[in-house]
């Protein structure tokens, strides 16, 4: 099933992705994709979300939580900075919308994918936490292409936030 989900972002990404201003953006895909990894990496041990196979095709090419979650940073996550920042509104209330746009559109595939058992939550975290950080990450996103250290500034405060508040034990750090 993550590979449907995928192919359906490639395919989105091939229509409606603004591709030849990519490299504008680039800095911003990295920031994206850092967060995922830097998150991948203080929550080995104390998962907010794990990712499974649920069809028999997708065992059968051995996918667990790592390769699912490169997969999304690779294919998912590039496209989404394709189409998000490349087609990114003007106007204050046209990126309103356009944050809770795709607060919808990532909080139905990963909705859908709780369902179907694709994605589990874990520690406290629970679907009203996927919409509210979807939320603040398109946000930041925004500020980040605008001001990459204001966006880095921004983060901190905001990781430190949800680790003291899903008491995230200093054991589970490496």
């Amino acid at each position: 099933m993550i590979l449907i989900f995928l192919l359906a972002y490639a395919f989105l990404g091939w229509k409606f992705g603004n591709w030849k201003d990519f490299y504008s953006y680039y800095p911003t895909l990295l920031f994206f994709i850092i967060g995922d990894l830097l998150s991948q990496f203080l929550l080995f041990d104390y998962s907010m979300w794990e990712f499974r196979t649920v069809t028999p095709f997708g065992d059968s090419l051995h996918l667990n939580h790592t390769m699912i979650s490169l997969g999304k940073m690779a294919i998912q996550y590039t496209v989404t900075i394709a189409i998000f920042i490349g087609r990114l509104p003007a106007g204050f209330w046209g990126r309103v919308g356009w944050i809770l746009l795709w607060t919808g559109i990532y909080g139905l595939t990963e909705g859908l994918s709780h369902l179907i058992g694709m994605m589990t939550y874990h520690n406290g975290w629970h679907f009203g936490w996927d919409l509210l950080f979807n939320l603040m990450m398109f946000t930041v996103l925004i500020v980040h292409h605008k001001n990459p250290l204001l966006g880095w500034i921004i983060s901190i405060p905001i990781i430190l936030i949800l680790m003291i508040h899903f008491h995230v034990p200093y054991s589970a750090l490496k």
